[in-house]
């Protein structure tokens, strides 16, 4: 029988029984669990704390891996606690999507210093307003700059 020093024995049984679970997870799984459809898209983000005491405390910039009108998988140069409220913006659509209450859902090393994100949107958004200003002139300059973060990782 496995017992937890601090008392919460039960606690922690039904912890194992979740770790196995996420165990069993692949990417396929993860991917047949997302209820939007993805959209490849490579813009750069800045992620600040989601509370307002610590908003303006921290800083992260990335780029984007894909999004969609519920989440995005974002690339990091440093970890984020899974859990936790973020702010997010497109920086190259601050004029079209303002900035979007998001929670980590999962933070893994992908290599050293590149961290890939799941974010998961408090509301839903509308990508369609980032696609629309994929071809102008800044964004696609801004999107190279993005390229260079992503070709970082292979997924």
């Amino acid at each position: 029988m496995i017992t937890d020093p601090f008392g919460n024995g039960d606690d922690l049984l039904g912890a194992l029984d979740a770790l196995g679970d996420l165990q069993q997870n692949t990417d396929q799984a993860i991917l047949a669990q997302r209820s939007s459809e993805r959209v490849n898209l490579r813009t750069r983000v800045r992620v600040r704390p989601g509370n307002a005491s610590q908003r303006f405390d921290v800083e992260l910039t990335g780029v984007t891996a894909d999004v969609s009108g519920g989440g995005s998988q974002v690339l990091l140069k440093r970890p984020v606690l899974a859990g936790d409220y973020f702010f997010l913006s497109f920086l190259d659509h601050a004029d079209a999507i303002g900035e979007v209450l998001c929670r980590c859902m999962r933070c893994r090393m992908v290599q050293e210093e590149v961290f890939e994100v799941g974010l998961q949107f408090e509301h839903n958004i509308d990508p369609s307003q980032l696609l629309s200003r994929r071809d102008e002139p800044g964004v696609a300059r801004h999107a190279a700059e993005a390229d260079d973060l992503s070709s970082l990782a292979s997924f």
